[in-house]
């Protein structure tokens, strides 16, 4: 049976999500600590990602990158507007691919969710997040961003193979 995503599940999601970011709002704001440049540092990112699962941080010449996993599905968090040390960082994006999918699976996704944007990059089919980390970002604002990213996946895998 395909679960996909109906409009009661969509509603349900988003309220909950809606209702958590209200919620904390006031206590992500107030204990954000931006670094230099007025990013957020991004051992704080691998700390929320390594509560979701195993995750690694690696730095390389582009800056730093970190792969992880949230249970069976893996994912990737490029960096970017890093400090020069690539410690302090603006903004990232969470990218998780898929195989044997078309872009028929891609447009569906977007029409149905605002959560992620998913396209076919050659034969993989790509769903990604782009986040501002500009201001700094607490350590229960990322918990939440990462948890809510892997809900997001979940939600593709049932969409994409159930």
């Amino acid at each position: 049976m395909k679960r996909g995503v109906t409009p009661e599940r969509l509603v349900r999601g988003a309220a909950a999500w809606v209702l958590a970011a209200l919620l904390t709002v006031p206590a992500a704001a107030a204990s954000a600590q931006p670094g230099p440049n007025g990013g957020t540092d991004v051992q704080q990112v691998l700390r929320a990602a390594q509560g979701m699962g195993p995750a690694t941080l690696k730095q390389s010449k582009d800056g730093p990158r970190m792969t992880a996993d949230a249970g069976l599905i893996g994912y990737t968090v490029v960096f970017n507007g890093c400090d020069a040390a690539g410690r302090f960082c603006t903004h990232m994006v969470l990218e998780t691919l898929w195989r044997d999918l078309a872009l028929e699976d891609a447009v569906r996704w977007n029409q149905e969710w605002s959560g992620g944007r998913a396209y076919m990059d050659g034969d993989l089919l790509v769903l990604d997040h782009w986040v501002s980390l500009g201001g700094g970002m607490s350590d229960q604002a990322l918990t939440e961003l990462m948890d809510w990213w892997t809900y997001i996946m979940y939600e593709a895998q049932a969409q994409f193979y159930d």
